[in-house]
């Protein structure tokens, strides 16, 4: 088997992309790149503004923002997590700085291919749309505790 057909029967394995039509796939995998990521390297980094997406193939991430110097966790990202997708959507810079935690193997899907997929299968624009709203509910929970904690609850 080929590397693309080994990614593309990867991709095939994972629910976000399992819809969408081998050719697809294949095109999506082909324009892509895998990169590896030691740990504690940058994926990307806060403010930068390349627009491409990110998808976990294997390990994990964390999420940090910078606060007074200091980079802050502010989420992990697990195996299979789609990040990234904000500036890809959105046009603006990072809103974060995503670093492996551990070992990582991401496949770096262009802004234009990742655009494309999510206006040719409305089914993965759905579940990239549960992703954010799941994360603002998460973060709105998030800020509440802190604001309760800060005011002595």
């Amino acid at each position: 088997m080929t590397s693309l057909d080994q990614e593309v029967t990867l991709l095939r394995s994972v629910p976000f992309f399992s819809s969408i039509e081998t050719g697809k796939l294949k095109l999506l995998a082909y324009s892509s790149e895998k990169l590896g990521f030691e740990d504690g390297e940058a994926v990307f980094r806060q403010g930068s503004t390349d627009g491409d997406a990110y998808f976990i193939l294997e390990g994990s991430a964390d999420v940090l923002t910078e606060r007074n110097g200091h980079e802050v966790r502010v989420a992990h990202l697990p195996q299979h997590a789609l990040f990234g997708e904000i500036s890809a959507l959105c046009d603006i810079p990072r809103t974060a700085t995503v670093r492996a935690k551990g070992d990582l193997v991401a496949l770096r899907i262009p802004k234009e291919s990742f655009l494309n997929l999510i206006a040719e299968y409305p089914g993965v624009a759905l579940q990239i749309i549960r992703v954010l709203a799941r994360r603002v509910a998460d973060t709105t929970s998030d800020l509440v505790a802190a604001l309760e904690a800060r005011n002595g609850g």
